[in-house]
């Protein structure tokens, strides 16, 4: 119950980094916008939670069946799903939602089995969402493979870069990043200041606009 109540105090906080919670400016500064964002119900969000056996056991919740409909045909293609501020990432085979599964007769049966499959990361993660009683939504990013890309991660409170730090080295990898990422964080202008908690923010290298955002996250070892 700890982790739960860890959780629960800096929920907003973790809801916050959310990406339609994001300020414009950090959703413009994504590497790609979600390709679709569907809806989840609070009954949806439970049912998904109840089906990881360490947050039944910690909660108490009873386990149920996850029958979830999109509102929507998914066009079929390779995505990177996400359920409000948390990936499959540590989930095996589903990190990625491959385009061969998305069949229009099929799409909500594979939602479902993802929605179903929450790791016990995920859920304690999720247990914000429980704490403010409000919804997550699942967003379908276009999958692009960063395995070639270096990626930096950026520590960041009340808007001000603290540090930066290369945690992914690849064929791109620029022995200024420091310096050329503190100018394009620079670039972004006063709009930052509206996420005032500590986040940790992952981006690449993109030449087109400096660097590009791939993930935002609330650096929770500083709520703890």
């Amino acid at each position: 119950m700890k982790q739960l109540e860890k959780i629960a105090k800096c929920s907003t906080a973790i809801i916050a980094t959310e990406y339609g919670n994001l300020p414009d400016v950090f959703q413009r500064h994504y590497f790609q916008q979600p390709a679709a964002t569907l809806a989840v119900s609070s009954e949806i969000l439970l049912a998904g939670l109840s089906n990881n056996t360490s947050y039944r056991r910690l909660s108490g919740l009873p386990k149920r069946a996850v029958r979830f409909t999109a509102d929507c045909i998914i066009e079929p293609q390779d995505y990177l799903p996400k359920l409000g501020v948390v990936s499959w990432k540590d989930c095996v085979g589903m990190a990625m939602l491959p385009k061969g599964l998305l069949h229009p007769e099929s799409q909500n049966e594979v939602l479902s089995c993802w929605l179903t499959n929450l790791s016990d990361r995920m859920a304690q993660v999720l247990h914000a969402y429980v704490a403010d009683q409000v919804t997550p939504r699942l967003y379908l990013f276009p999958y692009h493979d960063f395995s070639a890309r270096s990626e930096y991660r950026l520590a960041v409170s009340g808007g001000a870069l603290l540090d930066a730090r290369c945690y992914r080295q690849r064929q791109d990898f620029q022995a200024g990043y420091r310096e050329a990422i503190k100018k394009w964080w620079l670039g972004l202008g006063d709009h930052v200041a509206q996420l005032e908690q500590p986040l940790l923010i992952d981006v690449v290298l993109d030449t087109s606009r400096g660097f590009a955002i791939i993930d935002v996250n609330p650096n929770l070892q500083l709520y703890q």
